[in-house]
């Protein structure tokens, strides 16, 4: 009867964790009403009365929760701002939190627990000055390090993941995070230079993409980007490390970065006519571009997705509530390019767009239309970014992790944050690679 007595905590625990807790948060504006389920935690620890590794943390180390907690157009805000006066960098050393390293494995059951894409957490902003805050944010279940990634830490992670080539694909927020993403290497390797970019006129340059084929013009059809400031860009960063012979020789590496200039999900902008060497005759950008441009060289290690693409849902396909179901066929349409042309070997990642600044007039027709649209992409993908056997990797819901960062938002130009957002951004998904 004892050892009955003392199973009991384990055997209630066990039936609790086949229950999914719940709670409902109703996102109200005028044009819109979202309904998100919010899992309390998907942690097995949790049952057994402990609260999450974050839960509540920053309330006993005196930082004050910030006021503003509701959006005037769009509801309240889904992550929660703490702010501290000073900084204190051992406050937020993982070890103390007691909370695992944040992996796109651990993201994968989130999501698949979750069944949504993950955005619970809490940000923290620390006053330096008068003129200068820092931010960091604490995802719920797992943690960023709040110190910057040191140039051991970097070459250590491109020698053990064997990183060669890294890829955004997007329009002009993707093209800032891979700003941000050359600044961090440039500070880790020995530099990183510039070589290659198209000019920024609203078409995609055929010798960008076929530098290394003879091709004419009558072969090929590239046309419009839609986007002003969109444009293709490559650096290589050199950097060398220590061989492992006992003589400790230098090895010598090159890694590239490319940014790639992308306003639609599935499009024709990108036309192959004719074969040219190994490039094969496809009416679709995406299919050229995962097929052939990425084959011709070493194939991407790691490929960032920023989407939906804003030009896309503005301008295009969608512009308006209520068809963005319009976005559903030719997402599927990616989804299988990517499962047949990609190797196993690629780290996809998928990174929703961040808000709209709200102090733009467009904004309360806008950010809802972009949130509608997100889901749209959290439902598709679901299953996939979820699965443990594939490649394909979710990040946080940057929607609802820009929100509350008021002070990161440029007044006038809303679809776009200053640099230190996408400078965090980066920092979180090479860490959150590395760490994998």
């Amino acid at each position: 009867m004892k050892q009955i007595q003392k199973m009991r905590p384990k055997i209630f625990a066990f039936l609790l964790s086949l229950t999914l807790v719940c709670s409902t948060i109703y996102l109200n504006s005028e044009t819109v009403s979202r309904k998100i389920v919010v899992i309390v935690d998907y942690y097995r620890k949790y049952v057994f009365g402990e609260k999450p590794c974050c839960e509540a943390f920053w309330e006993r180390i005196n930082f004050t929760k910030l006021g503003f907690t509701e959006s005037p157009n769009f509801g309240k805000y889904a992550v929660p701002l703490y702010e501290q006066l000073h900084w204190t960098s051992a406050i937020l050393s993982p070890s103390r939190i007691n909370c695992p390293a944040c992996t796109n494995l651990l993201l994968k059951e989130v999501v698949r627990n979750n069944h949504q894409i993950p955005f619970n957490g809490t940000w923290l902003r620390y006053v330096i000055n008068k003129t200068t805050d820092r931010y960091h944010f604490h995802p719920r279940f797992c943690s960023f390090s709040e110190k910057a990634l040191t140039k051991r830490y970097i070459r250590r992670c491109l020698a053990k993941k064997n990183i060669r080539k890294i890829v955004t694909i997007g329009d002009s927020n993707s093209q800032r995070l891979m700003g941000a993403i050359v600044r961090i290497l440039s500070t880790s390797l020995d530099r990183c230079n510039h070589v290659a970019r198209e000019s920024r006129n609203h078409k995609p340059n055929p010798k960008y993409y076929l530098r290394n084929v003879p091709f004419n013009l009558s072969d090929v059809s590239f046309h419009d980007y839609s986007c002003a400031s969109c444009a293709s860009r490559r650096y290589i960063c050199p950097y060398s490390t220590t061989g492992k012979d006992p003589k400790r020789k230098r090895e010598n590496h090159n890694l590239v970065l490319e940014q790639i200039a992308n306003t639609r999900i599935i499009d024709d902008g990108r036309r192959i006519k004719v074969k040219l060497g190994q490039f094969l005759p496809t009416n679709i950008t995406q299919e050229f571009l995962l097929r052939d441009y990425f084959r011709a060289e070493h194939y991407p290690d790691i490929i960032l997705f920023q989407m939906p693409f804003l030009h896309e849902i503005y301008y295009g396909r969608v512009r308006s509530p209520g068809t963005t179901w319009k976005l559903r066929e030719p997402l599927k349409k990616l989804r299988k390019l990517i499962t047949k042309y990609v190797p196993s070997t690629t780290s996809v990642y998928w990174l929703p767009n961040q808000d709209i600044c709200e102090s733009d007039s467009r904004a309360s027709f806008r950010n809802p239309l972009l949130r509608e649209s997100i889901d749209v992409f959290s439902e598709e993908m679901e299953s996939i970014l979820g699965s443990p056997s594939n490649n394909i990797f979710p990040f946080f819901d940057l929607f609802e992790l820009s929100r509350p960062i008021k002070s990161l938002h440029l007044v006038n130009d809303a679809p776009h944050m200053k640099e230190e957002w996408y400078d965090i951004i980066a920092k979180y998904i090479l860490e959150l690679h590395c760490n994998s």
